[in-house]
């Protein structure tokens, strides 16, 4: 990735478990567009699970980004107006520290030796790179998924960090049935029996454990009735033997195998495995704190909230709840369900609804 930058957290980092990490730590970013005298058009996009932080194309990488059709000049995130920052996740495997990066001076990597990652450290990581860039107040912070969750974290820990706030498809705290799902998916990943307790070799990846983790997730990412009119019963073009169980019969378990591969051949597991039992383990309110206290210490001046009806990752009632507690702390929200048929991929998908909704409030100043 041409266009990314990378910054150095000096040791000791402390991560929220209190273990106290005593090698440096990389945390991989990219900017886009130009900061402004006042340093106040600033807007942070803190990734989902899966996504590096190249969000868009650019002069130096002309390789489509993660949100393409959502950022760069004359979209829907004008970068001619706006620099945009997107950070790569502490614990992911696009150029931050993780699981999957190498030790100091030495050719072998962490592997489960990393510490354990949780939303909190990842939000803490990203300070530092705010802070290199100048920043002292962001214009906006735009957190999707597990992005999301991430925003409110940073915000949490640093009150006056942004002026604005959006939160797209996320949640205060995971629903069981999400956990459920990917407690499932690192299941099928540490049963590979490749997998060999973390300490795979990367010619000999746990990759049937991650296409299936990949393939349940795909699954879920989507709505039920996208499937239904984007496949109905059309039949698979190959035709499998009658005691093959494990071929594929219809078109949607062509499309499901497709996507779980083309995911596996650039995702580290034990990367996957740090990321997903983060997300099962956040929750904003843990220190006994009403969702109203929380919200009431966030000084911004104004929060959107986005999401879709047939989310089934983080239902539309987990965003209703974080409009509740933001109208509760007296701040100015507005919530849009947005009328998608991709489940909680609409916003990588639907590009129009997300785009105009957010660019509507980004210009309402």
């Amino acid at each position: 990735m041409k266009n990314q930058k990378t910054i150095t957290i000096n040791p000791p980092f402390v991560f929220k478990n209190g273990h106290c990490f005593n090698d440096p730590i990389s945390i991989a970013y990219e900017t886009h567009g130009k900061l402004n005298d006042k340093k106040d058009n600033a807007i942070l996009v803190t990734t989902g699970l899966s996504p590096s932080a190249h969000i868009c194309s650019s002069a130096e990488d002309q390789s489509h980004g993660w949100w393409e059709k959502i950022v760069g000049d004359e979209k829907y995130i004008d970068t001619r107006k706006y620099f945009v920052i997107c950070i790569n996740s502490l614990g992911s495997c696009y150029g931050s520290s993780g699981p999957a990066s190498y030790k100091p001076g030495s050719e072998e990597k962490y592997g489960l030796s990393f510490p354990e990652v949780t939303i909190e450290d990842i939000a803490l990581s990203m300070k530092p790179v705010i802070d290199e860039l100048g920043i002292k107040t962001l214009h906006s912070i735009i957190g999707p998924s597990m992005g999301g969750m991430t925003a409110m974290s940073l915000v949490k820990q640093f009150p006056s960090i942004t002026t604005n706030l959006i939160l797209i498809s996320t949640a205060a705290a995971c629903r069981p049935f999400s956990i459920a799902v990917r407690s499932l998916q690192r299941k099928l990943i540490t049963s590979d029996q490749n997998w060999e307790s973390g300490n795979y070799r990367d010619t000999d990846l746990p990759l049937n454990g991650m296409k299936q983790a990949r393939y349940l997730g795909m699954v879920t990412y989507r709505s039920p009735t996208e499937w239904n009119n984007r496949f109905g019963r059309k039949k698979s073009e190959m035709t499998p033997r009658s005691e093959d169980f494990s071929s594929n019969r219809f078109e949607i378990q062509d499309y499901l195998k497709s996507r779980s591969d083309d995911f596996v051949s650039d995702f580290d597991p034990n990367s996957y495995l740090y990321l997903s039992r983060c997300i099962d383990t956040f929750d904003l309110m843990e220190e006994n704190e009403s969702i109203e206290e929380v919200f009431q210490n966030f000084n911004m001046d104004r929060v959107l909230i986005l999401g879709v009806d047939e989310d089934y990752i983080f239902p539309f009632d987990c965003l209703e709840e974080l409009s509740d507690g933001f109208k509760s702390a007296s701040k100015e929200v507005s919530i849009k369900k947005l009328p998608s048929l991709s489940g909680h991929d609409s916003f990588l998908v639907d590009h129009e609804n997300f785009g105009s909704s957010i660019n509507e409030f980004l210009e309402a100043l």
